[in-house]
């Protein structure tokens, strides 16, 4: 019986892929249902890759590599126009999926000497999502300096966030750095997002979800 609700769920596809309803990025494995619906993902694993693809965006292929401490992932999230780009890189361990969001410009030189192109990133934010909760870190331009390996400065802004950024206010007045925390509710197929201020907590978003669940919304989890 356990063998035939496993083959129940679990529908081989082209290249080895599984077919699955959804996938946990939590726990990096594929969710399934007895009946399937659209959309759905196809999973498949290689060694230390782990490669996702949405039945509804099949021209993008997830892939998730080990790195030892953590998974590792980046997504192209937004491009506007061919110089303006937002990536996201992900780093999965502990049930914990941090997400490290950053803007690129391109230089191509229009308004400067065309011979002097370069490439400047812009850092936007770090995202610690658990299941029932998000802290949002607001981080400077210079907080990563090792751009090829960020993991570990990363690591260390999640570790100790408290002690690094003050609670973000609403009062008037600037703060370069600071963090909020939100918890995650699920009723039915409706994500809410709450902003925990003390003791108290303020809706801040809502979100009905498809058959993806969380996974949806091109992998990211925050919502706002």
């Amino acid at each position: 019986m356990i063998i035939l609700s496993v083959l129940s769920i679990q529908v081989k596809g082209q290249n080895d892929y599984v077919k699955y309803q959804t996938f946990d990025e939590y726990k990096l494995e594929g969710i399934g249902e007895k009946k399937i619906k659209r959309p759905y993902v196809l999973v498949k694993r290689e060694n230390d890759t782990i490669f996702v693809v949405k039945s509804n965006d099949r021209k993008n292929v997830i892939k998730y590599v080990n790195r030892g401490d953590y998974w590792h992932t980046i997504l192209q999230i937004e491009e506007r126009w061919s110089f303006w780009e937002t990536f996201c890189e992900k780093f999965i361990y502990n049930d914990t999926v941090v997400e490290y969001k950053y803007k690129y410009w391109h230089d191509y030189g229009y308004l400067i000497d065309s011979s002097k192109r370069s490439n400047i990133r812009i850092n936007k934010g770090i995202y610690v999502h658990t299941k029932s909760i998000c802290i949002n870190l607001s981080i400077q331009g210079d907080d990563i300096k090792n751009l090829d390996n960020p993991y570990n400065e990363i690591k260390q802004f999640v570790v100790n966030y408290k002690e690094i950024f003050p609670l973000y206010l609403s009062s008037p007045g600037y703060q370069p750095r600071w963090y909020s925390i939100y918890e995650k509710h699920i009723a039915g197929n409706r994500l809410s997002i709450y902003e925990m201020k003390g003791v108290n907590r303020e809706f801040t978003a809502s979100k009905k979800m498809n058959s993806l669940g969380e996974f949806d919304n091109k992998g990211m989890l925050w919502w706002w």
